[in-house]
């Protein structure tokens, strides 16, 4: 009888808890209260997106997605050891971010960094379950890039599977005669 009179509470205030919009997440939560500087970005006003972001990071200093924006305005402007410094900052603040982590490997990228590259398109990657066929092709290019051949094709063909058509061009002229029908 007393669990009831404690369940049944619980229960109606699990559902009405559900129910009333509390599914908002912490990045959608951001994208809406940053919507002007997303809008900037979006319609490629680096410059004021870039002070949007900045003015962002000062009055919101626990938001990832200030940061992450800020630092794909940095990438923009390729300032990259400051993109980079951004993006972990985002990282440190909310790690369920797997763009945070694509955008951290373009900067390593960027830098001549190939193995921390690849290390943060794995993590990307992991984070998209290997469903992004633009983050399967990356990690394909810097497999191939460090002469690892084997990995790299299987990757390529992930992508290619996933409907990236440059990863089946690469696969064409780098792994000569690779076919869909053969990988099927």
């Amino acid at each position: 009888m007393e669990a009831l009179l404690i369940g049944i509470p619980f229960m109606i205030f699990i559902y009405l808890r559900i129910r009333l919009g509390q599914d908002v997440t912490p990045q959608e939560y951001d994208e809406i209260l940053f919507k002007e500087g997303v809008g900037y970005y979006n319609n490629a006003d680096f410059l004021a997106a870039f002070r949007y972001f900045n003015l962002a990071v000062l009055n919101y200093p626990k938001s990832s997605t200030a940061y992450l924006y800020r630092g794909k305005c940095h990438y923009y402007f390729e300032n990259w050891e400051a993109a980079l410094a951004d993006f972990e900052k985002s990282i440190r603040i909310d790690n369920a971010l797997a763009e945070t982590f694509r955008w951290k490997a373009l900067c390593h990228y960027h830098l001549e960094d190939y193995k921390m590259s690849l290390f943060e398109l794995k993590r990307a990657s992991r984070m998209y379950l290997d469903k992004n066929p633009e983050v399967m092709r990356m990690i394909g290019e810097l497999e191939f890039r460090t002469a690892d051949f084997e990995s790299a094709e299987k990757s390529f063909k992930i992508a290619a599977r996933l409907g990236d058509n440059q990863s089946t061009q690469l696969l064409k002229t780098l792994f000569f005669g690779y076919s869909k029908k053969a990988s099927s």
